[in-house]
């Protein structure tokens, strides 16, 4: 396996593991400020998901629920990781490959959070909405971030090319 590719795969894991702390973390701490358990979402969507779970005022907070659901989201964070990794990666051939590549992982990106608002609609009576986007925005954020910060190249394309078309008089 060739290094770029090692690189990429390895940059993917990272994001795919920052997204997901940032999600979770972001989730907890939803929770604890509503006076909940640190594990009640998790645990709520562990249940729902994995164990059939139908009336959320039941809910347990139990390590099988919340291992079950959290190997599901670190698994789609892994695999959400290596698709931005490799986006970020093809970005770094010219302005028209980073703004193909953008625009994938926006549409991605916006359907990735219209699944999750989907997925939780039927728990959406315990877990608002705010505590959907935030925590999601907040990965996109902290993702982003990460990976703008281990391509220079990119951030070198995107500034050259908002450079000049801020210059160009048409």
């Amino acid at each position: 396996m060739s290094a770029d590719r090692q690189e990429t795969i390895w940059h993917g894991v990272i994001v795919g593991l920052i997204g997901f702390a940032t999600v979770a973390l972001c989730v907890s701490a939803g929770d604890v400020m509503q006076g909940r358990s640190f594990f009640y979402t998790v645990s709520l969507l562990g249940e729902w998901m994995f164990y059939d779970l139908k009336d959320p005022a039941q809910v347990r907070v139990w390590p099988g629920a919340v291992f079950a659901y959290n190997g599901l989201h670190l698994v789609t964070f892994l695999a959400f990781g290596m698709l931005a990794s490799w986006l970020a990666t093809a970005s770094e051939r010219g302005p028209l490959f980073w703004y193909a590549a953008l625009v994938m992982y926006l549409f991605v990106l916006a359907h990735m959070f219209g699944a999750v608002q989907l997925m939780t609609e039927p728990m959406r009576a315990v877990i608002p909405l705010w505590q959907v986007w935030l925590p999601s925005i907040a990965a996109a954020a902290t993702m982003s971030a990460y990976l703008m910060a281990v391509h220079p190249q990119l951030r070198r394309e995107m500034r050259e090319w908002t450079d000049a078309t801020e210059h160009d008089p048409a």
